[in-house]
């Protein structure tokens, strides 16, 4: 377990030196406490979303050396995240057992049985993993859903390979600034030349 934490520490420590997003961090509620994050209906809030963060849940499947265990190692963990405008998403996973073998899902809780939006797996890792992807998402309620591989993964009932622990990042880059309209640039750049003629004319004594 410490070993897992420190791990975790590493990773959101490297991300938040990248830039000046602001992380949330999360056990996997079924680790934790025991309550079940197998199904969407019971999916684990993580918070919203907002521009510019990330939320960082560290999870298992597996049971965890010198920590209580409610089950739930080889069930799918969901998580539930909420936007409050459209932004690109980013969700990734990293698992630092070389013999994982992890599948990653986005799913939208307004379609009909919470319709697969974006997925990324690996049927046969050699090496430690890390699976991504990006996807364009409006305002509203959202699942990002961690599970294992195998056949028919794309149900996330649960099942698949198991005996690892992951990190899971789920992020939204930070809003661009506004491009000055036409009019305010014109109007910029007349005074920076304004400022340039005096400063030249004081250069040289001139009035």
């Amino acid at each position: 377990m410490f070993a897992r934490l420190t791990t975790a520490r590493a990773w959101l420590a490297a991300l938040l030196l990248t830039g000046s997003m602001q992380a949330h961090a999360y056990i996997e509620q079924e680790q934790s406490t025991g309550v079940a994050n197998d199904a969407p209906s019971l999916a684990e809030q993580v918070g919203p979303l907002a521009p510019g963060s990330t939320l960082f849940i560290s999870g298992a499947r597996r049971a965890e050396t010198g920590v209580p265990y409610f089950g739930g190692g080889r069930s799918a963990d969901f998580f539930r995240f909420d936007l409050s405008a459209t932004t690109w998403v980013t969700v990734a996973l990293e698992t630092p057992s070389v013999t994982a073998k992890p599948v990653v899902g986005l799913f939208d809780s307004s379609l009909p049985d919470s319709q697969l939006l974006a997925s990324a797996f690996d049927d046969n890792s050699t090496s430690s993993t890390t699976l991504s992807f990006v996807h364009q998402l409006t305002a509203g309620t959202y699942y990002a859903a961690v599970s294992g591989f195998r056949a028919g993964w794309q149900d996330f009932d649960g099942g698949g390979n198991a005996g690892w622990t992951y990190n899971l990042l789920i992020s939204s880059p930070p809003p661009l600034a506004p491009v000055p309209e036409p009019g305010s640039m014109a109007l910029m750049l007349a005074g920076l030349g304004v400022l340039g003629m005096l400063g030249h004319r004081r250069r040289h004594g001139t009035t």
